[in-house]
């Protein structure tokens, strides 16, 4: 057989089809292969997710976090929630943050949890909105200095006042405001239970500045404001599996006595489950403290967010020992009675 170039060339050209077709199925092979492998894991992952509860734990912490710090803010139960995890373990929780206004609930935003596999890197973020911002969040004047225990100033907040004068009376809105002495939350909706107006959320005192210090506060030796305030709001009831079987929006006096017992059954729940876990969502290293306290002094509440018709809530100038007054978002006339 006589050899040469061409021949030569065919034969390379035709053991190089073949090596690459056979190259190609094997690349082939080896994608369908990782793409299985990935499958099955994602697949097992979020069996395991699902079934040990897991996300609905983490959701649930975050949820009480905007209920009991996020002055004039709650979390939805269920709508528009997202909870899932990726394959690197890391949980992503998503849900509305909603503002009663009146009658009605708005979604203003969206509260995001990111939770890798290391609890102390986990970050919560809201988007355009800030809530411990002086000009955004609520925030109330406590009415003694919690160190001397020297009665405080009450502050004057006249303006709010005129601006409430001044709003159409076809309108609701929420106002925030502080009292000169501390109460029990039944006591408070005693004092405005004259008027019509729905208490959201009441600033809860739990030994901050005299049993421990953190997130600062603000104002003078007269007058003192922390930074972010604990507070009492409708509770959110859960089972086992952390499903909510029961859930309320704002206090009154068939509610205040359950939702006093369900954030302390709560807090006792975090304090075992995940207290590390729980620190992180909520922001505090002193949960063990603030829950010490709560059982050993029970509830001091010095302020209230409420919400109702603008010229109800204007009413409330006249109530001795209300002062350091704010006013939330206004909507349209949306009061009608439940």
């Amino acid at each position: 057989m006589e050899w040469n170039d061409d021949k030569a060339k065919a034969i390379v050209q035709k053991h190089k089809k073949r090596f690459s077709w056979k190259l190609s199925f094997n690349v082939i092979r080896v994608l369908l292969g990782i793409v299985l492998v990935y499958a099955v894991y994602m697949i097992s992952v979020s069996i395991i997710y699902d079934a040990t509860n897991v996300g609905k734990r983490n959701e649930f912490y975050q949820k009480l976090a905007v209920d009991w710090t996020y002055p004039g803010y709650t979390s939805s139960i269920s709508v528009g929630s997202t909870n899932e995890i990726n394959p690197f373990l890391t949980q992503k929780i998503e849900f509305p943050l909603i503002k009663i206004i009146g009658k009605e609930e708005f979604a203003i935003t969206k509260i995001s949890l990111k939770k890798p596999l290391i609890e102390a890197y986990s970050t919560t973020t809201v988007n355009e909105y800030f809530p411990y911002s002086s000009q955004e969040g609520f925030t109330f004047s406590l009415p003694y200095n919690p160190v001397t225990n020297v009665k405080l100033d009450e502050t004057e907040t006249p303006d709010v006042w005129n601006q409430l004068e001044h709003v159409h009376e076809g309108n609701v809105a929420q106002l925030a405001f502080s009292i000169n002495d501390y109460s029990s939350p039944e006591e408070l909706l005693d004092l405005v239970s004259s008027y019509q107006v729905d208490v959201l959320w009441m600033p809860v005192y739990m030994g901050e500045l005299k049993n421990f210090t953190e997130g600062g506060w603000s104002g003078s030796e007269n007058d003192i404001t922390l930074a972010k305030p604990w507070g009492l709001a409708g509770f959110k009831e859960v089972d086992a599996d952390f499903n909510i079987t029961y859930s309320t929006t704002n206090l009154n006096t068939e509610t205040v006595k359950e939702s006093q017992e369900i954030m302390l059954k709560n807090m006792e729940r975090m304090l075992k489950e995940d207290k590390n876990l729980a620190e992180t969502l909520l922001g505090t290293a002193y949960l063990q403290e603030r829950y010490d306290y709560l059982q050993k002094q029970g509830f001091q509440v010095y302020g209230a967010v409420v919400t109702g018709p603008v010229k109800e809530l204007l009413k409330l100038k006249e109530i001795e020992g209300i002062h350091n007054a704010k006013l939330g978002e206004i909507k349209p006339w949306n009061w009608i009675e439940q």
